[in-house]
Parts: C-alpha cells; sequence; structure tokens
C-alpha cells in the first residue's frame, strides 16, 4: 500500500523470513535495472529486542507478547532452511561466520581509511535534483564550514 501511495511498484514481504526477502531484492532490483523506476520492499516483521540500549522494552510490552515471535526469528529460520535443504553444519556455520567478521572488519578498516567528507556531502546523493529547501540547507552548512575555516586560519 505504501508504494499505491507513491506511485510506484513494491511489495509486502515477510521481513522475518532470509530467503524471502532475497528474492524481494532480486524482483526490486531487476525492476529497477529495466529502468522501470523504483519498487519498495515492506519487511513486515517484529522488532524482537529493545529499540537501542538505551530503551527498555519490558515498560510498555510483557515477554508473554514477544515470546511467540521468537519462533520466527530470522537466523533461527534461515538455519533451519540451510540445514533442511542443504545440509547446512555447524562447521560451516563456524566457517561463515569468521568469514562475515572478517568482511566487516576489512570494511571497517577501509572506512576509517576514507578522508572525513565535508557535512554539506549529506545533501549530495538523496535527489536527483535538490529540492530548494535543501539546496538553502546544503548552501548554509557549506558556509558555516567556510566560515569555521576562515576563523581556524586568522
Amino acid at each position: 500500500q505504501k508504494a499505491i501511495a507513491a506511485g510506484f511498484a513494491g511489495e509486502q514481504v515477510d521481513g522475518n523470513d532470509v530467503v524471502a526477502v532475497r528474492d524481494a531484492v532480486h524482483r526490486a532490483l531487476a525492476h529497477a535495472r529495466d529502468g522501470a523506476g523504483p519498487h519498495l520492499i515492506e519487511a513486515i516483521t517484529y522488532r524482537l529486542s529493545d529499540h537501542t540500549t538505551a530503551d527498555n522494552a519490558s515498560r510498555y510490552r510483557d515477554d508473554e507478547s514477544v515470546g511467540g515471535h521468537w519462533r520466527e526469528d530470522p537466523i533461527a529460520r534461515l538455519r533451519a532452511h540451510l540445514t533442511a535443504a542443504h545440509g547446512w553444519s555447524k562447521n560451516e556455520e563456524e566457517a561463515t561466520l569468521a568469514s562475515c567478521a572478517a568482511e566487516v572488519d576489512r570494511a571497517a578498516e577501509e572506512y576509517l581509511a576514507t578522508p572525513p567528507q565535508p557535512p554539506e556531502a549529506v545533501f549530495d546523493y538523496m535527489y536527483e535534483r535538490l529540492p530548494a529547501d535543501l539546496a538553502e540547507q546544503r548552501a548554509a552548512a557549506a558556509e558555516a564550514r567556510a566560515a569555521a575555516a576562515r576563523s581556524d586560519d586568522g
């Protein structure tokens, strides 16, 4: 419904089903690569844990209401699927986790080695054509950065 309201293609998918989400992403990519425009994926899921470390979800929901949703845990579901369909083993899982951890470490190192971007760069990749109000905000951010640099130099 969200995509319909915006006037483009979209679909809902069980956000706890990794295979279904992957398939939806492949459809959306094909749609975009075919030049058919945007394709929204609305992944329906349930937040099993607190929002953040500062949140305490037990203030507004009890363990019983959350409990049944743990049966839909995406990691457990994927593990069960891989085990049943492909004979996935504990050794394969451990090797995959180690490989993923190494990839994350490499990506973090690459990111940390990237020179800082100017604050106004946050506006550069949001729209094909930046709306006037955001263009004004971008210009103000660039001017504030330039003014700060001038005061640091003088």
